[in-house]
């Protein structure tokens, strides 16, 4: 196994932290060795990207059921006080990794935060709000997108999100998108990708919003073997 895949995870509750690995372990299989980072440590030195990112062939920015940047919480909640102090943090890897042309995937949260570097809205959006499998449609450049297009035009997709990027970040191409959710899935240059629904996670509920993703699922596997290369 010659490929090494960073996840940085920004969640502290220790059971969402052990579900999220395991899902990853399982996406990303025998493609690559999978190692985690915690957003939260403070003992890191976030300010020196290129020591996190010595040997990786790619870094995974997950999802966060801990904190928002919006939520419908208060200005000064804790919640959306860490998720600003994560976004100072993960800017710096973000930046380098473009710079440098190491592939980035952003999910969920990941998404947001990436979104929000580039002057994209992040607010709680009710209308966008959701938990459950929706329906993905590819945009014209999604179908023909490196990784994308191995997808059919319609999928199912997980989500789990309160808040929602609410416009085009800037230098974005958008990939997908749904009934549901205007900006389903990102590119920004040829290496960094984001998503709002979780293609790490087979299914999430249970009831009329509970459907497989199997298409969705492929994305991880798609990204190590198409553009971590």
């Amino acid at each position: 196994m010659g490929k090494k895949i960073l996840v940085v995870q920004s969640r502290i509750t220790p059971n969402r932290i052990e579900n999220e690995r395991d899902n990853y372990r399982r996406s990303v299989g025998e493609l690559a060795q999978t190692d985690f980072l915690s957003a939260v440590d403070e003992k890191l030195a976030w300010t020196s990207p290129a020591e996190f990112l010595k040997g990786y062939g790619g870094v995974i920015f997950g999802g966060s059921s801990d904190f928002d940047f919006h939520g419908g919480r208060m200005e000064n909640d804790p919640a959306r006080i860490m998720s600003m102090l994560i976004l100072s943090r993960a800017k710096h890897i973000v930046s380098y990794a473009l710079e440098c042309g190491v592939p980035v995937l952003g999910i969920c949260f990941g998404h947001q935060i990436i979104g929000n570097m580039h002057s994209g809205m992040v607010s709680n959006d009710r209308e966008q709000s959701k938990f459950g499998a929706y329906m993905v449609k590819l945009t014209e450049a999604g179908k023909t997108d490196p990784l994308f297009s191995a997808l059919p035009e319609e999928f199912w997709a997980q989500y789990a999100h309160k808040d929602s990027v609410t416009n085009l970040p800037e230098g974005a191409t958008l990939l997908a998108t749904g009934e549901t959710c205007r900006f389903a899935a990102l590119r920004y240059a040829d290496k960094v990708y984001t998503m709002q629904f979780h293609p790490e996670v087979r299914r999430f509920v249970h009831g009329p919003k509970s459907h497989d993703s199997p298409e969705a699922s492929r994305l991880i596997p798609l990204w190590i073997e198409h553009i971590v290369g």
